[in-house]
């Protein structure tokens, strides 16, 4: 398995609410950074870095870096 595959709508559908696809083609960050408020999920919307996978901000695209592979899977 390529755990440094970029995760995009396109290429795996299935992992995307309709919100979070809808944030990335507007070159958005999806990262969630608020829920069980009772306002719904908020998500940071600060520009997408280009290339990060999931289009994570460059803020956030290094949070998921340091614990997770591109693709999303923990590293152990």
């Amino acid at each position: 398995m390529n755990h440094n595959r970029i995760v995009t709508p396109s290429t795996e559908p299935d992992r995307w609410t309709p919100e979070e696809k809808s944030l990335f083609e507007k070159g958005l960050c999806s990262w969630v950074v608020e829920f069980g408020n009772g306002r719904g999920i908020i998500h940071c919307r600060e520009r997408s870095k280009r290339g990060a996978s999931f289009g994570y901000c460059s803020v956030h695209e290094e949070d998921l870096l340091e614990c997770h592979w591109p693709d999303g899977s923990p590293r152990r």
